[in-house]
Order: structure tokens, then C-alpha cells, then sequence
């Protein structure tokens, strides 16, 4: 996605500091994620439902849904509706494309292993000389990938460095000011905007598609929230009240400065770093979308499961494996397993492993009856599939 870029200098040199902006004057680079083909046919075969889509112009939603509930043939004719609009002038957004469209899905999955970081993917389609949304912001990092057509971008002197989700863009009242950086992003271009640049993008003679790969990662800010809200919650010095009558009484101030002084002191000692982010871990694995093709016939097979039968890990997958004097535990898909001692050294081996392997093949001491048992239950959870 960054060619010829690398990731390490991307991650040193423009993550979270500054846009990076790739030309690249090859159109079908793009091809193998999303064509406009491909947002034809999506178009052509989908339910058309304002959960899965909106409609934009000029910075103002359109009302889909009660657009097509009062148009003739109501949900029927809900196609027709929405390339009316389009036909004026504004732009389908296509929210969360990648639960929809497997080749995004896997772009996707691959993004977040690499910045251990839930990932969404929006398409914008823009008719020829429109603009969908007004000058803002985003609260997370963006992608850009030109799939079709160009469109004009504008960035601005951005007023918050990393905003969070609770500091949205807000106008000001003279505007964004003159753009510092102009330019035309056609297809196979990208861009990436660390969250808090300030842009605003039109589309030239022809219709624009393209990708925005939003990045959520873990923030700091999060941590330090999850420790604070941990910290009041496990001591009730912290849920005290201020002594009473402290607003007229300069005594009860200074003895309310001093208490306060003296708790947040001790914020540091209750809340350990190194919980927190085994905390942070487990956010970013929960952020992923699960990988499960295959699952359903898995579950239908669990019963003619044999000791040569071969299965394996799911390729795609994020997983986080630890171990102590009480046993194994096994995070993935938003959820943890646990075994016994005694089964570590089997769970590691069908964890780490790239190929495929059979429940004989498991080197720990278990009898024939014990492998088929765990590995029953790896692939009713999912984290094994067939073959």
C-alpha cells in the first residue's frame, strides 16, 4: 500500500506527524482490493439500507431511508432512489465495505496485525465536480487510496495535534484559512493523514472512487483512563467529597490542596504499566474482525474428527499466548481460553505452527483420546479449521 515507501520509514518519519502523499500514474494498482466494477455489482446486487450507506453533498446528509420508505415502490425501488441522487450531485459513502467486500476484508486484517490497531474501510463515490463533506477533521488516521477518477485536495493548518473522539473539528468562524498543501490524487495514488488534518476534497471531470482506510489504534489516553477509572473504583479515598464548606473557607482549600496533592501522588503505585498494557494487548486483539470462513462446516465435522485428520491455525489470525504456574491462556476473537499445565506445550504447537498437522502429530504426553479433545475444542472455538 506504501511502495515505495517502506513501512519503517512510514511509521518513523509521517505516522502521526505529518500527511504523506504517493503519485504513482498507475491506475489499476488498486485492482486486486476494489474496482468500480466491483462497486457497480455491490450496488446492483445489495439491499440498499441506510445502515450500510449515506448520502452526502456539500456537507449535508441526505435522508435515504425516508427518502425511499415515501418514494413509489418503497424498498422496491430503494436502487432507483439512491442513483437519483447521485445523479444530482451527491456522494455514496460505503460504510464498513470491509464486513462486505472479502478482498478489503483481508487488506484490512493484514493492516491491523501490522499496526495492532482495529481498522475500518469506507468508499466514497463522488460524482464529477462535487464535494461530499465539508472542511473537517477526522479523530483517527486515514488512508486514502484512489481507485477511479481524481479528486482535488486541500490541506490546512490543523488547530489540535491528535485530536481525541471527543474534540471534533469545529469551524472556525473566517473558515480554515488558505490551504497548505494543493493537490490531485487520481487512481492508484495514496495518501495518509495523521487524525486532526484539516482537508476538504472535490472531485474533477469524472466521477471519483475512493478508499478510506481509518486507523484506531490504542491511545495512551485510553490506558490512562482505564487506570484512573480503576483507581477511584478500588479506593474510596478518591470518591470522598472536598471538605464541606471549602468555597468560602481558605483553610479548607489548602487542606483540600494537600489531600488532592497526595492522591494524585499515589495514582502511579496503584496503577501498574505492565497490566495496563496487557489491557492494551487485549484491546487491540478484541478490535479485529473475527476470521471464521470455513466455521460452519468445521462445527458440522467436529464429530468425524480422527487422530490423521489434518487441520490447522487460520492464517489470518491474531492470537496472544501466555503461560504461568497455572496453566495456558489463549486470547483471540474477543475471548480467552485456558488449560492445564500439562496440555502447554500441545496448545503451543498448534498455535505457532504455519502448516497443517493431525491430532497424532501433537508432541505433548496426552494418549490419542486427550489430543482429539483439545483439538476438538481449538476448532470449535475456532482458532483451528480444517485442512
Amino acid at each position: 500500500m506504501l511502495r515505495p515507501l517502506d513501512p519503517a520509514s512510514f511509521k518513523r518519519e509521517y505516522w502521526e506527524r505529518k500527511p504523506l502523499v504517493v503519485h504513482r500514474e498507475d491506475p489499476d494498482y488498486y485492482a486486486d482490493p476494489l474496482t468500480l466494477h466491483d462497486v457497480d455489482r455491490i450496488l446492483s446486487t445489495s439491499s440498499i439500507r441506510s445502515s450500510d450507506l449515506r448520502l452526502v453533498v456539500s456537507g449535508r446528509e441526505i435522508p435515504l431511508a425516508e427518502m425511499v420508505a415515501s418514494g413509489p415502490g418503497g424498498q422496491a425501488n430503494a436502487l432507483e432512489v439512491l442513483y437519483e441522487q447521485y445523479r444530482q450531485g451527491s456522494t455514496v459513502v460505503f460504510k464498513f465495505l470491509h464486513e462486505r467486500w472479502e478482498p478489503l476484508g483481508a487488506l484490512v486484517r493484514a493492516l491491523s496485525e501490522e499496526f495492532s490497531a482495529a481498522m475500518q474501510a469506507n468508499a466514497y463515490l463522488t460524482p464529477a465536480g462535487q464535494q461530499g463533506l465539508h472542511t473537517h477533521y477526522d479523530t483517527h488516521d486515514v488512508f486514502v487510496l484512489q481507485i477511479w477518477g481524481s479528486k482535488h485536495w486541500r490541506l490546512y493548518d490543523s488547530p489540535t495535534r491528535l485530536p481525541l473522539t471527543s474534540q471534533p473539528y469545529v469551524r472556525p468562524q473566517g473558515g480554515p484559512g488558505e490551504p497548505v498543501q494543493e493537490f490531485d490524487l487520481r487512481a492508484g495514488d495514496l495518501m495518509y493523514m495523521p487524525r486532526g488534518t484539516v482537508h476538504d476534497a472535490t472531485s474533477n471531470g469524472e466521477a471519483s472512487l475512493h478508499l478510506t482506510v481509518g486507523v484506531l489504534p490504542v491511545l495512551y489516553a485510553t490506558l490512562l483512563r482505564e487506570a484512573l477509572d480503576q483507581v477511584l473504583e478500588s479506593d474510596p479515598r478518591y470518591r470522598e467529597a472536598l471538605p464541606p464548606g471549602f468555597v468560602g473557607d481558605e483553610a479548607l482549600r489548602q487542606e483540600a490542596r494537600r489531600t488532592l496533592d497526595a492522591l494524585l501522588r499515589s495514582v502511579p503505585d496503584a496503577a501498574a504499566p505492565e497490566g495496563l498494557i496487557d489491557r492494551a494487548v487485549s484491546r487491540a486483539l478484541v478490535g479485529r474482525q473475527p476470521v471464521l470462513r470455513g466455521h460452519l462446516v468445521d462445527l458440522e465435522r467436529l464429530s468425524s474428527l480422527e487422530t490423521g485428520t489434518r487441520v490447522r491455525r487460520r492464517s489470518d489470525l491474531l492470537w496472544q499466548l501466555t503461560e504461568d504456574s497455572a496453566g495456558v491462556r489463549l486470547e483471540f476473537h474477543g475471548k480467552v481460553l485456558r488449560f492445564p499445565a500439562k496440555v502447554a506445550e500441545d496448545v503451543r504447537f498448534a498455535v505457532s505452527g504455519e502448516g497443517s498437522f493431525t491430532p497424532a502429530s501433537l508432541p505433548g504426553r496426552l494418549d490419542d483420546e486427550g489430543r482429539l479433545v483439545l483439538v476438538r475444542r481449538l476448532l470449535r472455538e475456532g482458532l483451528l479449521t480444517l485442512g
